[in-house]
């Protein structure tokens, strides 16, 4: 008889473990709901930093990289005496006998910009790490290729029309071309996300195939 006793005192001293154990992993889901609700944000902020230290720490070179391409581009396109100044981020053009300098800065630049949209491609938006990688490469070429095609438009106009001119055109069309470009940045890391028709035709039949 003690031993019938002792016998169901085990499993009634077991019991209590059971919802102990249940709470720990409601309590372990509710934090891993926390933390992946949190990760885009904590994503965004961080291309946020990246972008904002890039942009403190490359700026100086990368445009005067930037200047010595648009002079280059400019003189290739028929503006023979503009040059870049050597190590500085001027262009150097003329209106006539009128000499006219531009300044390529952080602001003018396709470094911050061109780091926003790869940090966006890589960690925020979705997708494979082809179309991830593929969008970022994309992306900052578009930005860097539209940012030069811009300044060299702006010698030109400078060069053709002289400095009020070029400081109308770099203010508004030069703006309105940027929020062109950045669209049309936007609008390439959307469709590199896009499915393939030949991907939908085999989903199609995956499906049609699969309701059979």
């Amino acid at each position: 008889m003690s031993g019938g006793a002792a016998g169901g005192a085990a499993p009634g001293g077991a019991r209590p473990a059971a919802p102990v154990r249940q709470r720990h992993r409601q309590r372990h889901r509710r934090q891993r709901r926390r933390i992946r609700a949190g990760a885009p944000l904590l994503r965004v902020l961080l291309v946020v930093a990246v972008t904002t230290g890039l942009g403190w720490w490359a700026a100086a070179p990368v445009t005067h990289a930037e200047a010595a391409a648009t002079a280059f581009l400019a003189r290739s396109t028929g503006l023979e005496m503009t040059r870049e100044l050597p190590g500085t981020n001027l262009v150097h053009g003329f209106h006539g006998y009128q000499p006219y300098f531009i300044r390529i800065t952080p602001s003018c630049s396709a470094l911050t910009v061109g780091a926003a949209a790869a940090g966006v491609s890589l960690f925020i938006l979705g997708g494979t790490g082809r179309q991830r990688i593929g969008g970022a490469v994309l992306a900052v070429l578009l930005l860097s290729l539209g940012n030069l095609a811009r300044l060299v438009a702006v010698v030109w106009v400078g060069h053709g029309a002289g400095i009020p001119a070029m400081v109308t055109f770099h203010d508004w069309g030069g703006t309105v071309f940027s929020y062109a470009l950045l669209l049309a940045a936007v609008l390439l890391l959307i469709a590199v996300r896009l499915p393939r028709a030949g991907n939908r035709r085999r989903d199609r039949k995956n499906k049609e195939w699969n309701h059979d």
